[in-house]
């Protein structure tokens, strides 16, 4: 049974979870209600940038395809992040904007407390 619980991640219950170096970006749809909390792995999902001649790695950029459970209209992010992989603020975005943190809990605890207790599923 240790076996069992080992490979299915149940092994070591004195393990900490390793802490998520991820970015968080909050995006909201123009095509819905509806803010996406999208993860940025700096490790995994920046993109070498090169200007000039060299193989010298002048920044980082991210591609991302955001497509939310309300509306399947694509949202097309891209972020700009520097040589030391730190996000320097510049961004373009279609289908959708940005918001800070603080919005998308706001946004995300609304929908929870008008989601409980919804349990008509014959919509009468």
């Amino acid at each position: 049974m240790g076996f069992l619980s080992k490979l299915f991640g149940r092994g070591d219950a004195d393990a900490a979870a390793p802490a998520d170096s991820a970015w968080h970006f909050y995006v909201k749809s123009n095509f819905a209600d509806e803010i996406v909390d999208l993860r940025v792995d700096p490790r995994h999902d920046l993109l070498e940038e090169f200007d000039g001649e060299g193989d010298a790695v002048s920044g980082y950029s991210a591609s991302k395809d955001i497509i939310g459970a309300k509306s399947f209209r694509m949202i097309a992010l891209r972020l700009v992040f520097d040589r030391d992989r730190r996000y320097t603020g510049d961004y373009t975005i279609e289908g959708g904007e940005l918001v800070d943190q603080a919005t998308y809990e706001a946004w995300k605890a609304k929908e929870e407390s008008t989601n409980i207790g919804d349990t008509d599923v014959d919509g009468e």
